[in-house]
Parts: structure tokens; sequence; C-alpha cells
């Protein structure tokens, strides 16, 4: 009789899935995953006979299986409980906390580090800076689980710091950011700092490069939403995380447009506020990624010209402080765009160049090389 009823229950559960995966409507995006799903392929017969069709079809049912983020819940929910505290390389932390895993970064690092050495080198008539930004396991190592195998970024600071180009004026925040790191200074549930943390940064900046940084009491700081899960939660999701807060600074004396130049679209915003309405709600700040932008403003900080900034998604939530000192910032992302950065500022008559990244992008990007 126990052998009938856990039959009866397998055969209803295969059942129900299966009926109901081809009974509810086909997805077209996942917000847990942010990306797009697979959608049934199309039949034919050399798909058929290749197997072509059945590779896609296994990769639909998968995509499209009834109640699929809840399962993916119940199975991160099953490790848990199993003792594991790394799901998806991603460290489950003290705090409520979730930390990207760090690996062992020399290659790529070392190959990165050379690109920027040898574009400062041979642009010796550019004054180049770089913010080079710690990752949340460099600053809340304390809160990694114990036998945690992390690379130490704290090493790998210490290493660029001995290596950079004497033509580079390299600006290390890793300090001010432990000091505050009982603040809310990087997301719980994703990569990027907070913009708490990106005006640690900001400051540390403009601390270094001699300008006047735009003082805290003169924003006026919005709660945009407080229902943010980043990338991290969508690695290892569980049932009882706690949201993020996604926090805007807007300085009331400034006036700013933003040129998404290789879109053609301009805004008079620093923040695109339809995006607090997704699941990246990180791409608020200068709506996300784009290869080339612009940024002009009355600068009500103080105007120190034109720059042009080289950045990744760490520098979205820092340009819009950085708005209130230049008139004019160029902004460009070396994944999107393959024009020479020398030509660029020549053309646009820069002579400030600042380069903004993290520890993780600087140890995994494959894009300097399109510095030239």
């Amino acid at each position: 009789m126990k052998n009938k009823i856990i039959a009866f229950m397998f055969i209803a559960y295969l059942i129900f899935f299966a009926v109901g995966s081809i009974i509810v409507r086909d997805r077209g995006f996942s917000s847990m995953e942010n990306r797009n799903l697979v959608q049934f392929p199309e039949v034919s017969k050399e798909a058929i006979m290749s197997g072509e069709f059945s590779d896609e079809f296994e990769k639909y049912m998968s995509d499209q299986i009834i109640l699929k983020d809840t399962l993916v819940r119940i199975k991160v929910l099953e490790n848990r409980v199993l003792g594991q505290t790394l799901i998806n390389d991603t460290y489950f932390a003290e705090g409520d906390m979730l930390i990207a895993k760090y690996y062992n970064p020399y290659n790529q690092l070392t190959t990165n580090l050379n690109y920027v050495n040898e574009f400062a080198e041979s642009n010796d008539e550019l004054n180049i800076s770089w913010l080079v930004i710690p990752n949340a396991c460099y600053v809340y190592e304390d809160r990694l689980p114990a036998y945690a195998t992390n690379y130490d970024q704290k090493e790998v600071m210490a290493y660029i710091l001995g290596n950079v180009s004497e033509d580079i004026k390299l600006i290390n925040c890793s300090d001010d950011l432990m000091q505050a790191k009982e603040d809310y200074i990087y997301y719980k549930t994703d990569h990027h700092w907070t913009m708490k943390g990106a005006y640690i940064g900001y400051y540390k900046l403009c601390e270094e490069m001699g300008i006047a940084a735009t003082p805290m009491s003169d924003y006026e700081v919005i709660v945009g939403s407080d229902e943010f899960y980043g990338t991290l939660y969508s690695n290892a999701p569980t049932f009882n995380q706690k949201p993020d807060e996604v926090l805007l600074y807007n300085n009331l004396a400034g006036q700013y447009t933003v040129e998404y130049l290789d879109e053609g679209v301009n805004s008079d915003s620093l923040y695109n506020l339809d995006n607090l309405n997704i699941k990246d709600k990180y791409t608020t700040y200068l709506d996300g990624n784009h290869s080339i932008l612009k940024i002009s403003g009355n600068a009500p900080t103080g105007d120190n010209g034109k720059l042009l900034v080289v950045k990744d998604s760490y520098a979205h939530s820092l340009l819009p402080l950085l708005a209130d000192n230049y008139s004019e910032i160029y902004v460009v992302d070396l994944r999107y765009y393959h024009d020479s950065v020398s030509e660029l500022a020549k053309a646009e008559g820069i002579e400030d160049i600042l380069f903004i990244n993290n520890l993780d992008f600087l140890s995994t990007d494959n894009n300097f090389l399109w510095l030239y």
C-alpha cells in the first residue's frame, strides 16, 4: 500500500508539472534571473534530424517549467539545510549579506594593469587618475563563513599599488570604506556598492584630485525603492532574504543633461526613475550600461572643465555626484565602446581622464585592449 501511495504521488507530480507547464502561458523574461527565457523552438525536419530541436526543446522546458522560481528557492533552501555556505559563487555571510566569491585574479588583472599603464605612458599629455574600488569581500572579510576560500583582495590591492605606472594618480578608497563598514555601503543582495558607499569613494576622489566635494548636507536623499533584489540574490535566492534600498542623492542646485550618444536620446535627469519598477533597479543610475554618454551641467560645486571617464558599473552611482564638479563629463564603457579613447579626448579637447573600476571587474574583464 505504501509503495502504491508513493507511485501515485510521483505520477501526480509528473502530471502536474507537465500539464501545468503546457497550460500556463510561456514567460518571455525572468525577473529572478534578469534574462530572456528560451521560447518554443521552430520545428523542422532538419532541426529534428540534426538533434538541434531536441537540444533547444530541453532548454525550453527547463526555462518554462511551472513554478520554476519557487523550485529554485527550494533547492537553495535544501542546500542551506545541508550546510552549504557557497552557492553559485555566492557566499551566505553574516548580517543577512550575500558576498560574491573572488578567485585568483592575476592572469587577467596583470593584463589589464599593463594595458592601463601603457595607455598612460603613451599619452603623457593627459592627466590620468584611477579610482580602484574594493568589493564587499574586502570590507566584510570578517563576515565570510568559516573556511571560505576567497582570494585576499588586500593582497591584490597591494599588488596594484606596487605596479601601477608613475604616470597615473592611483586613488585607493579602501581604508575610507573600511572605516565606514558599519554603515550601509554595499548592497546585501547585489555586487555593487550603495549610493552611500559611492559618496565615500567620491569624497576620496575629490580629495585626491584637489577639487571640492559636494557636502552631504546639500543633497536631498530620496528612497527610490525598498524592494531591490540584486544579482547575488538571483544567484542564490531564498525565501527569507530582505530586500535592499535604492537611494538617490539629489542636489537641488544642480541642472543636468544626459546625452546617451549611442542611442541619440537625451534626459534632464541623472536617474531613470522608470527603472525603479524593474528587477535590476541599479540601472536607475544613469540608465545602466551604455557605450558612451555625455553629462552636462551647471557644476554647482565648482566647474573643473571637462572630464573623460572610463568606467565599469560601479561608476553609475558615483557619476551623479561627480556631475556637480564638471561642466562636461564624457563616459565610456570599454565593453561596448571600441573607438580610440585618446582620440576621443583629443577631439573633445579633454586633458583629464579618470578610470573608475572595481577589483572584481579588473580581475575578469577582457576589454581593456579597446583603450587603443
